[in-house]
């Protein structure tokens, strides 16, 4: 079946002997390039070619004025608005001059009378249409938000007479000013075609007033011809179909002159429209990826389908490059890619983020103070993208202890919790690498040239890495934004005092949206990927369409625009209702000489139009199969193929490997109170944290938890014992804030304790300590302090699972004392509440021993560490035929020992270790009734039928560090 294109080509050459004053307009440049293919099909002799082009440049050719770049009229728009409101912010206009423009735009495209629009808009004449649908006896009151409104439209108006002003002064235009220009000069418009023989108008369906009355004049005055591509079923068969609602007005006003042509291809050629519901908008991307590839298997090498991939909804192409196969290499994009969708848009945004970022401290006399330094979540956000990644594999040469300079600095903010950086601090780290002095140079304000300059710099050290990168689409990024930089270069020239920071970004951001990748490839290829827009006058026998959803095609009823939708109707701007006409002619166009279709929509009722098909389909489905025996649809659904999974055991089975590395962890690193309890709670946290060595991710923390307040007291603690209580000498309250904020400064040096909640965490710290204190010093009779963080080790042997092992035990006791009673306490500080329940069972000698070997309550697991404790005092008394503290013995058996807390929230209670495991002073029954208890806990450990499971308390679950990996 010959193409549209192929007819047209036909008709001129039947019609011309020569072409040389033969113009041909066209929708798009690539119906042209494809119309100038069937030229040269269809001659047998050269010929001078005729004048081939899309629309838009045969407009700009002929008009006097020269269309505008965005970056300028940007801000011409900009400067004419300033001109009439002094106080609008740029960045507040950045959020709707691209909208406004497209308004602008349109008015002058369909020659709105712009007096008859701004006057409708007015707020008189808004209020009194709105006071007609009013309820009798009610009123609309003009004031607050609504005199903002109308005032909006008062001044549109004064910014389109001046900016076209403005603009008129350059002999520049914008689109639409363009098209109007040429329109109102009809009179002159033959005259200035004089050379024109001919000029076909091919393949349009709506065209705009101002189109409408360039063509219109061109027809009259015998110089141009319109060649329209319509059929017979929407044009006379089946009336009520949008696709023809502008065509058959055409033809009816007889304004274009002979109607050429209508044909009745979908009406009476043959074609199989097969139609596939698919769970997800990605996975039609697969699945057209994967018809293709079986499509091509049953083609002839020298006969391939000419096909087209159409893409209604255009965010799947990269999805859909990505689901082609591999071999094929054919192919033609025809849509350009948003570089807003770019990784390289992810950099530039962040380095903006990481320079916007400064550290806000309230002074004394409560003044907000703003100290320029960089957050800790966006140096790692810059360093960890995926563009500096690259330049650190191929660029960067590893240190002695083979890290890069970035895998440096990321540690050292991590190991030394560094919330906020200086940019000499990031610099030093970085080695004055250049990298580091682009990305950690904080701009200055609102030097634009700065900000530019850096960017350049930035550009050329990746274009090095990425100029023989094979992700040929990053590198193609790189270049665009190198093209975009220059543009703002020269606007920053000519317009600095328009130009801060705040308004560079916005600005940029807006061109970045704007900006697309023009793929450039054989514009002949047997497949072809493309929107739907770009099918203009195109022909394929194969059409794969994705996205044929409600609400995608046609579009949603959005408008996108500032003139009300009442408005834009009694002016004759496009609505919504003229946009899905205009969808439903491209639609059925692509039907008319395909035989081959092939229409993907999402099935699942979250997808984009809530998985409902497109009326198009539905009127294929119900209305053109009643018109076309020939049709045959066939309807599919894509499911996910159902797959026998098999559930994995939520156990560690205890293989001899594994109690081999049990064993070595006992002798080696010994087992701690902590750990007991952790194998008694969850024995799969256990697995996890000591045998499989899986460590929790270090990360930097802004705001301090209750785990670094605690390692924080217990460290100052430890200081006052060693420089005041061991030397029997009580500090003053200064000496003790002294130390809390020492201690505190040396351990995590990232914080920052003079605001928000690290203030507020700060301030309860220091006041438990000195209430503590306090309260210990004014003790009468007051126990002797005889060490402080003292570790006490001891290896035994035990008989486990029928083998002697070796078992090192080991525990850190924060404070040891001497009771007038002469009885050695071992306390333990805790800086939350310490509740230890289950005093009757303790207190019953068959209960306490199962309960210290298996109860995995959280207060019985305080009872289980001291009871260590005691143990290992007890041991060591023995090992040592004496404990030494303080130049003094403390021999086994002529001393008892006690264990208990020290709650800091409850600093006047001492809470005493219920936990008696002998009725009187026995230390060597308690050390072997002790070790009974070991064995028991231990052989279970060992125990190759006992695996490691997951707990059943959720609630220890918690706070664990595994619970992504075990999934709860």
């Amino acid at each position: 079946m010959p193409s549209f294109l192929n007819l047209i080509a036909k008709r001129i050459l039947a019609n011309h002997t020569s072409l040389d004053r033969v113009q041909i307009v066209v929708p798009t440049r690539r119906a042209a390039f494809f119309l100038m293919r069937e030229m040269a099909g269809e001659t047998t002799e050269p010929l001078m070619s005729p004048g081939i082009m899309a629309i838009d440049d045969f407009v700009e050719s002929i008009c006097r004025l020269e269309i505008e770049d965005p970056v300028h009229l940007l801000f011409d728009l900009y400067e004419t608005f300033r001109e009439i409101d002094p106080d609008v912010q740029f960045d507040r206009f950045m959020g709707w001059a691209s909208v406004l423009l497209s308004d602008l735009d349109k008015i002058d495209q369909y020659l709105v009378k712009t007096d008859f629009l701004f006057e409708y808009l007015s707020e008189a004449h808004a209020l009194s249409r709105w006071q007609e649908s009013l309820p009798e006896g009610r009123s609309l009151n003009s004031e607050g938000g609504s005199r903002q409104y109308f005032s909006l439209f008062e001044n549109i108006h004064q910014v389109y007479r001046s900016f076209r002003q403005r603009l008129l002064a350059k002999g520049k235009a914008y689109r639409g000013m363009a098209y109007r220009e040429l329109a109102t000069d009809i009179a002159n418009l033959s005259a200035d075609l004089p050379e024109m023989e001919r000029i076909y108008f091919a393949g349009f369906n709506a065209f705009t007033t101002s189109e409408r009355v360039i063509v219109t004049a061109l027809v009259k005055a015998k110089k141009a011809e319109v060649l329209w591509d319509s059929d017979r079923y929407y044009m006379s068969e089946n009336t009520v179909v949008e696709a023809g609602k502008s065509l058959r007005e055409y033809q009816r006003s007889k304004e274009f002159g002979e109607w050429n042509w209508t044909g009745d291809e979908l009406l009476s050629t043959e074609k199989h429209i097969t139609l596939y519901g698919v769970p997800n908008a990605t996975l039609q991307t697969k699945v057209a990826g994967e018809l293709y590839q079986r499509m091509k298997r049953f083609e002839a090498e020298d006969a391939p389908v000419p096909t087209a991939i159409v893409l209604a909804d255009e965010n799947l192409l990269l999805p859909m490059l990505y689901s082609l196969d591999e071999e094929v290499r054919d192919l033609n994009v025809t849509m350009g890619l948003s570089m807003r969708n770019s990784l390289l848009y992810t950099l530039v945004d962040g380095i903006f983020e990481l320079q916007q970022n400064v550290v806000e401290l309230r002074s004394r006399s409560g003044k907000l103070i703003r100290i320029p330094k960089f957050g800790h979540k966006s140096v790692d956000k810059i360093l960890n993208h995926p563009f500096i990644r690259h330049y650190e594999h191929v660029a960067l040469t590893p240190l002695e202890d083979g890290q890069t300079i970035i895998q440096r600095t990321l540690r050292e903010i991590t190991e030394g919790n560094q919330v906020f950086l200086s940019s000499e601090e990031l610099v030093t780290l970085g080695d004055n690498h250049p990298l580091f002095q682009i990305l950690f140079t904080h701009w200055q304000k609102n030097n634009a040239q700065q900000v530019i300059r850096s960017f350049y710099q930035l550009i050329e050290l990746l274009r090095e890495v990425y100029k023989d990168y094979k992700n040929a689409l990053e590198t193609e990024y790189l270049y665009l934004f190198y093209t975009l930089l220059k543009q703002f270069e020269q606007t920053i020239e000519e317009r600095a005092e328009l130009i801060t920071l705040r308004t560079l970004k916005s600005f940029m951001f807006e061109l970045i949206r704007q900006t697309r990748i023009p793929f450039s490839g054989e514009p002949v290829s047997n497949l072809q990927i493309m929107g739907m827009l770009e099918t203009r006058a195109l022909d394929f026998e194969r059409i794969i369409i994705l996205s044929v959803n409600e609400g995608v095609i046609p579009q949603a009823k959005r408008q996108n625009s500032l003139i009300p939708f009442d408005a834009a109707q009694a002016v004759g701007l496009p609505t919504h209702q003229h946009q899905e006409a205009v969808m439903s002619y491209h639609f059925y166009r692509l039907l008319q000489r395909a035989s081959e279709v092939h229409i993907l929509y999402t099935s699942t009722n979250d997808a984009p139009g809530g998985g409902e098909k497109s009326r198009f389909v539905r009127q294929i489905e119900y209305e053109l199969a009643q018109y076309n025996p020939l049709i045959r649809i066939e309807n599919k659904t894509v499911v996910f193929e159902a797959q026998a999974r098999q559930e994995l055991e939520e156990v560690v089975h205890k293989d001899d490997a594994l109690i081999a590395a049990i064993r070595a962890y006992l002798d080696g690193k010994g087992i701690y109170p902590t750990h007991l309890n952790e194998f008694i709670r969850c024995s799969m946290q256990f697995y996890l944290k000591h045998i499989a060595g899986v460590k929790e991710k270090e990360e930097v923390e802004e705001e301090l938890g209750m785990d670094k307040i605690g390692t924080w007291l217990h460290a100052s603690l430890e200081r006052l014992d060693l420089e005041f209580f061991l030397l029997d000498k009580d500090p003053s309250e200064e000496e003790i804030v002294q130390v809390l904020r020492e201690e505190f400064d040396r351990l995590f040096k990232g914080y920052v304790t003079n605001l928000g909640l690290n203030r507020i965490y700060y301030q309860i710290g220091e006041q438990q300590i000195l209430t503590f204190l306090r309260h210990h010093m004014a003790q009468k009779p007051r126990r002797q302090i005889l060490a402080a963080e003292q570790p006490l080790h001891t290896r035994i042997q035990l008989v486990l699972q029928g083998a002697f092992t070796p078992v090192r035990l080991g525990g850190k006791i924060d404070r040891i004392e001497l009771g007038e009673d002469g009885i050695l306490y071992v306390m333990d500080y805790k800086t939350g509440s310490v509740e230890l329940t289950g005093k009757q069972k303790l207190a019953d000698p068959v209960a306490r021993e199962e309960v210290i070997r298996a109860d995995p309550d959280r207060k019985m697991g305080y009872v289980r560490q001291l009871w260590i404790y005691e143990y290992l005092m007890y041991r060591r008394m023995k090992e040592e035929n004496g404990l030494k503290l303080r130049g003094n013995t403390y021999n086994f058996g002529e001393y008892a020992v006690k264990s208990g807390f020290y709650s800091f929230r409850d600093p006047k209670n001492l809470i005493a270790n219920p936990l008696e495991l002998t009725d009187q002073l026995a230390p060597g029954e308690f050390i072997e009734k002790s070790e009974v208890i070991l064995t028991d806990i231990l052989n279970v450990m060992l125990d190759p039928d006992v695996p490691f499971r997951k707990t059943d308390d959720l609630t220890t679950c918690k706070f664990c560090d595994f619970t992504g990996i075990c999934g709860r």
